[in-house]
C-alpha cells in the first residue's frame, strides 16, 4: 500500500513538473541572471503583466488562472531591488520566452 501511495505522489509530481508547470526552467534561470533586461522585456511585450510591489488582492479577477501563468517573482536591481510579480498570457508567453533567449544568444 505504501508503494502505491509513493507511486501516485511521484506520478503527480512528474505530471505537474512536465505538463502543468508554466514557463521554462532555462528561461527563468536566465531571467534570474539578467533581471533588468528581463524586466524591460516583460514591460515591452504585451503578453506579460507586471506588478511592482504587492499583488492586488483581486489579482485573479484581473488575471484568471486559465488565461495567465504565474505569478513569477523577480527582484529588479534597476528598480532599487524591488520585487516584481510577473504573469504570462497563455499560450503567448512561450513565444516571448523564446524571443528573449534568442535575442541574448545572438549577443554572445
Amino acid at each position: 500500500m505504501i508503494e502505491f501511495a509513493i507511486a501516485v505522489i511521484v506520478a503527480a509530481a512528474t505530471y505537474w513538473f512536465f505538463i502543468l508547470r508554466p514557463g521554462r526552467l532555462d528561461f527563468w534561470r536566465f531571467v534570474a541572471k539578467h533581471p533588468d533586461a528581463a524586466y524591460d522585456h516583460f514591460k515591452a511585450d504585451g503578453c506579460w503583466k507586471v506588478f511592482e510591489g504587492e499583488l492586488p488582492k483581486n489579482y485573479r479577477n484581473i488575471l484568471p488562472k486559465r488565461e495567465w501563468g504565474g505569478p513569477f517573482r523577480i527582484t529588479v536591481p534597476k528598480l532599487g531591488g524591488k520585487l516584481v510579480h510577473v504573469f504570462g498570457r497563455r499560450p503567448d508567453f512561450g513565444r516571448s520566452q523564446d524571443d528573449f533567449l534568442n535575442k541574448f544568444a545572438r549577443r554572445t
